[in-house]
């Protein structure tokens, strides 16, 4: 396994998080925020000076992560009202969304897997779209349809994409990303399993939710998170994602592929440094 970093949880500017990463030994990283952006949706200039960044400091990039899907799935009809004004005020959110789904489906999809094969990346991260408030469970067929477009059009750039396990979303759980996974059955599509994230809903992620989606992880986010009985949550340095088990469960499947440090902590410089010492000690654990 190898240790990655997702550049905005150390700095808003990739080109300090690669000079950083790079003097703790970190040379992979994982691309989301830029400034105030997030890629593709940058700037020219910013992307030239990116792209130019990776290839003067010989980093890697592992996966890029452009917040794709990570939004409610319209409905199939705008609620309604005998009201004309709020039967106006209806249609005109369920065409927002519509919309909004469009953008991702035709725009930013293409804008991302060509930016990933720009920067060398294999792995392009997406959602399974927000639930909306409708309870966990099976994913409508349209998150199913829209998926295995997606993973059609990575397929044909050589590129995998990746469903984030991801809280109040349809995968939201390691048995839930595993079954939509499999429901969808694309070879271009597998799982970026975040624990913490399957934590929050209320899964027991390691062993759990892992055994579930072991097959299908090929990317690992690294943060922790305290659930609390009632429900709620905070991210900690050291939370109850059995993270010693899971690392060893890494290792022992032979995973090859990247552990993301994502602290979502402030300070994000000292933040970054001890969640990277953390996962490196339980690394070094397993000889």
């Amino acid at each position: 396994m190898h240790i990655s970093i997702v550049t905005d949880e150390l700095s808003g500017d990739p080109e300090t998080a690669f000079e950083l990463g790079l003097e703790w030994g970190v040379s992979r990283f994982e691309l989301r925020g830029v400034h105030e952006a997030r890629v593709p949706r940058i700037s020219e200039h910013v992307r030239r000076r990116l792209l130019r960044a990776i290839e003067s400091l010989g980093v890697t990039i592992t996966a890029i992560s452009p917040g794709l899907f990570k939004i409610p799935l319209p409905a199939a009809e705008p609620a309604r009202s005998n009201l004309g004004w709020m039967d106006e005020g209806f249609f005109r959110q369920w065409s927002d969304a519509r919309a909004l789904l469009r953008d991702h489906v035709e725009n930013l999809l293409p804008e991302s897997l060509d930016f990933a094969a720009e920067a060398g990346a294999a792995f392009v991260i997406a959602f399974s779209f927000h639930r909306g408030g409708h309870p966990a469970g099976d994913a409508p067929q349209e998150v199913v349809d829209t998926l295995r477009t997606a993973a059609e059009a990575a397929a044909a750039l050589g590129l995998t994409l990746l469903i984030e396990t991801e809280e109040g979303h349809w995968a939201n759980t390691g048995a839930r990303t595993a079954a939509l996974i499999e429901r969808i059955a694309h070879p271009a599509l597998a799982a970026n399993w975040d624990p913490a994230n399957a934590l929050i809903e209320g899964d027991v992620p390691y062993p759990d939710g892992y055994e579930a989606v072991r097959r299908h992880v090929r990317n690992v986010h690294f943060k922790d998170v305290i659930r609390h009985a009632d429900g709620s949550w905070e991210i900690a340095a050291q939370g109850q994602v059995d993270w010693a088990g899971q690392i060893a469960a890494l290792a022992a499947d032979g995973y090859d592929g990247a552990i993301a440090v994502e602290p979502h902590l402030s300070p994000s410089v000292s933040s970054t440094r001890n969640a990277l010492a953390r996962l490196n000690d339980l690394i070094g654990a397993q000889g």
